[in-house]
């Protein structure tokens, strides 16, 4: 984990401290009385086209961290995946991955990993009996942001699980179709981590939930559409058309790719908007029909110029109109309403994992303690 995560969480908490009667009464909650649409069933098309191939798994832990809430212990295991999907022999990869260590190149190390191994931070609530599971999925930079929802999860009775992946960058010798190929890798990671999860005595197989942030939403959409082992469904600031999405947006890594795709292949953006949208085999939008819209809450911000507005209400309409929280931020102010999403969050799944009321007796569905507690 990143050394300067305490010292920004403590700012960030400062300011959402001192904001948070602006942000509660300013961020817009919506809930449907019925979903717009009916979900609809998976092609096996789909089906094939994110499955991967089956493995027996021996996953080796290593304690990080110990808190009286919870414990985070990081799991790694090989990566399967199909073949069309392996970029190179894994062993020749491994014979990399040892000499950067040798070199000291940790940070290139620790990355090409990822190509052939399922890192998770895992983290573990305290107390007995099985939980309630939240599967995260990081932001396109990293683990920092989704690592404070986990340990939130984690201190309210559910365990949670962030699926380390790659990060994104742009292979001048391939073609654009590297970005439908980065999706599916991310999709078939996360699914692979649920396998092993999903076997672990202390979960609650029949309560898994997701969360996923910016790129996170994206991936966590994908992943909603195919597995339905996961029950519901948090999406936030995502969006579509990708194509649209990725050229017109003011993120600094995805410009820079932009702009490496242009000057190397001659690009403008239209060209590029075209070459994307044929590229990339199944949008966003065609895989959100796939998910019941009654199991998701998805978040807009309002000023976003990551993930413009525009494209995350089309990403929401496909979606079929399901709950929605707008908060007057950007992309990146919106960790400023983290208390509000983290409350919202919270009531979302427990109401969703909680057991039946029982009759005559009145539910706090808000209470301190975990539904599994």
């Amino acid at each position: 984990m990143d050394h300067f995560q305490p010292d920004l969480r403590k700012i960030v908490a400062v300011f959402a401290f001192a904001l948070i009667p602006f942000l509660f009464s300013a961020c817009l909650h919506y809930r449907p009385d019925t979903p717009d649409r009916p979900q609809q069933a998976l092609s096996e098309e789909l089906e094939t086209l994110f499955s991967y191939p089956e493995a027996s798994v021996e996953a080796v832990e290593k304690p990080l961290e110990e808190k009286r809430k919870y414990t985070v212990t990081e799991v790694s295991f090989d990566l399967h995946m199909p073949s069309d999907l392996v970029p190179r022999p894994v062993e020749e990869m491994r014979r990399e991955v040892e000499k950067k260590y040798a070199e000291n190149d940790l940070k290139g190390a620790r990355d090409l990993e990822l190509e052939y191994t399922v890192k998770i931070d895992y983290y573990r609530a305290a107390g007995e009996g099985k939980k309630p599971l939240i599967l995260v999925s990081p932001i396109l930079g990293g683990n920092m942001v989704v690592d404070w929802f986990a340990a939130y999860f984690a201190s309210h009775g559910m365990n949670a699980a962030i699926v380390h992946r790659r990060k994104p960058r742009y292979e001048s010798d391939q073609e654009l179709d590297q970005v439908d190929r980065y999706l599916r890798k991310s999709v078939i990671r996360t699914r692979q981590a649920l396998d092993w999860l999903i076997r672990q005595p202390e979960n609650d197989s029949a309560k898994f939930g997701s969360f996923g942030i910016s790129y996170g939403g994206i991936v966590n959409t994908y992943t909603a559409a195919v597995e339905p082992r996961v029950k519901c469904h948090i999406i936030a600031m995502a969006g579509g058309p990708l194509a649209d999405l990725i050229v017109d947006s003011e993120e600094k890594a995805i410009k820079k790719y932009i702009r490496t795709a242009s000057e190397e292949q001659g690009y403008t953006p239209e060209t590029l908007r075209a070459a994307l949208k044929e590229a990339i085999e199944r949008d966003i939008l065609d895989l959100a029909p796939h998910i019941d819209p009654e199991r998701v809450l998805f978040v807009i911000a309002y000023f976003d110029r990551v993930v413009a507005r525009r494209y995350a209400r089309q990403l929401w309409e496909s979606l079929g109109k399901p709950e929605v929280i707008f908060t007057p931020l950007g992309h990146y102010g919106t960790i400023l309403a983290s208390p509000y999403l983290k409350y919202r969050a919270l009531r979302f799944y427990r109401a969703r994992f909680a057991p039946p009321r029982p009759s005559g007796k009145k539910w706090f569905i808000f209470s301190r303690k975990g539904p599994s507690d």
